[in-house]
C-alpha cells in the first residue's frame, strides 16, 4: 500500500435495526446528552436507561455513574447499584476495585467485598495484576489489593506492573529500569534508558539516551530488536498490538516516515509524509495501534480508521476520535458527535456539544 486513496465525501448510512442482546457478553457504551447518562449495545439499543448525570465506560463488570445528587458510585452491567452514591470522585477503576478521593487523599474500595481501606494517598494508578502505584510524599510505592504497601514509596515515577515487571525512574526523564513484584531491580539501565513502556507478550520498547532510537527488549532486559535492524533514527515505537506496531523516523525537518512493523522488525507498511510549515510533525500525521482490527489514522487534522491489510475503510472526516471497542468507536464530525459501527455508519448521535 503506497498511497491513501482520500474521499473528498463520506455518506453516512442509517437503517433499521433488529435488537437482540446478552448483558454479559455484549459490550455496553457509555452515552451522554440532555436525557442523562446511560449504555447502549453495539446495535443502538439502550440497555441501561439514560437517569444518571453521566454515565462512564465499563471495565470488565463494573461502572462509575455519577447520580443526580452529583455524587459518585458503582453499577454493575446489569445496571444493578452496587456502590451507593455517596462519593465525590472515583477513579481508576480496575479488577473489581476503585479508588475514592476524601479529604485529598484517596483510598481504595474493594467492590466484591464492600471494604474499603483509609485515604492516605496523594494519588494513586490502576490495580493491575494485583498491586497499584500509589504516591506518598512525592514518593511513588505499590500496595495490595489489602490495602498494604509491599513495594516502600521510593521512586520519582512508576508504570503499572505488567507481565509481573513495572519500569521505575529515580529522577525526571531517566528510567532506571524495571522492579518485579518484591521491589527487586531485575533490569537495570546502564545508560539511562528514556521512556520505557509496560510490558506486552514478553516486549517493551525502550528509547536509549545515547542515540534517541528505539529498540526493543525481552524480560531479561537482553535487546531482541535493534533499532538499526527495524530502521535508523527510528524516534519512537509502540508496544506490539494484534501483531503490529507503530513507529515513526525522521528523515529531515520536514518530512516523516511513519506506518507498521511487526515482532521480526519488518516494516509491513508505511508512508512518508511531507510536513506543511504551519504545522507540527505530530498534528499532521499519525498512525495509533490496532484495536479490534481497526487502526485510526490521522491526516491534515482529520481522522479515519484503517483495516488490517492497511486500506482505508472510513476515510479521515473526524476532528476527533477514538479506538474501536469491539464494535463501535466514538467520532467528532461536525456539528455531531456519537458512535459509529465499522462501516462508519452512525449508530447513536448527539449534537456536537462547544460548538
Amino acid at each position: 500500500m503506497k498511497k491513501f486513496l482520500i474521499l473528498a465525501s463520506f455518506i453516512f448510512l442509517i437503517s433499521g435495526q433488529s435488537f437482540s442482546f446478552d448483558f454479559k457478553k455484549d459490550n455496553l457504551y457509555p452515552i451522554n446528552d440532555k436525557n442523562g447518562g446511560g449504555y447502549i449495545n453495539k446495535d443502538g439499543s439502550i440497555l441501561i436507561e439514560q437517569k444518571y448525570n453521566f454515565a462512564y465506560a465499563f471495565v470488565d463488570n463494573f461502572a462509575i455513574v455519577q447520580a443526580k445528587n452529583n455524587k459518585y458510585g458503582i453499577i454493575d452491567r446489569n445496571g444493578n447499584v452496587v456502590i451507593d452514591f455517596q462519593y465525590d470522585e472515583l477513579t481508576n477503576l480496575s479488577e473489581n476495585f476503585v479508588f475514592y478521593k476524601e479529604s485529598n487523599k484517596f483510598g481504595c474500595i474493594d467492590i466484591l467485598n464492600k471494604s474499603k481501606s483509609k485515604a492516605i494517598y496523594d494519588k494513586t494508578k490502576k490495580f493491575k495484576e494485583g498491586l497499584a502505584a500509589v504516591l506518598v510524599d512525592d514518593k511513588w510505592g505499590f500496595i495490595n489489593k489489602k490495602g498494604e504497601i509491599v513495594i516502600k514509596p521510593q521512586y520519582f515515577a512508576v508504570s503499572n506492573f505488567s507481565e509481573g515487571l513495572a519500569a521505575v525512574s529515580h529522577s525526571a526523564y531517566k528510567t532506571s529500569g524495571y522492579i518485579n513484584k518484591k521491589g527487586k531491580t531485575v533490569i537495570l539501565f546502564k545508560d539511562n534508558s528514556l521512556e520505557p513502556k509496560e510490558f506486552y507478550k514478553g516486549l517493551a520498547p525502550v528509547i536509549t539516551e545515547n542515540d534517541k532510537a528505539c529498540s526493543y527488549i525481552n524480560k531479561r532486559g537482553k535487546t531482541v530488536l535493534d533499532n538499526k535492524k527495524i530502521y535508523p533514527a527510528n524516534i519512537y515505537c509502540g508496544n506490539f498490538y494484534e501483531g503490529l506496531s507503530v513507529f515513526y523516523i525522521d528523515n529531515n525537518p520536514r518530512k516523516i516516515t511513519t506506518g507498521y512493523i511487526n515482532k521480526k522488525g519488518k516494516i509491513k507498511y508505511s508512508m512518508l509524509f511531507p510536513i506543511p510549515k504551519t504545522v507540527s510533525e505530530g498534528e499532521f500525521s499519525a498512525f495509533e495501534h490496532f484495536s479490534s482490527n481497526m487502526a485510526q489514522f490521522t491526516t491534515d487534522y482529520k481522522t479515519g480508521y484503517i483495516n488490517r491489510k492497511f486500506q482505508i475503510v472510513i476515510p479521515p472526516v473526524y476532528e476527533f476520535a477514538r479506538d474501536f471497542t469491539g464494535d463501535l468507536a466514538y467520532v467528532k464530525f461536525e456539528n455531531k458527535e456519537g458512535y459509529i459501527n465499522k462501516k462508519g455508519q452512525w449508530i447513536w448521535q448527539k449534537e456536537r456539544e462547544g460548538m
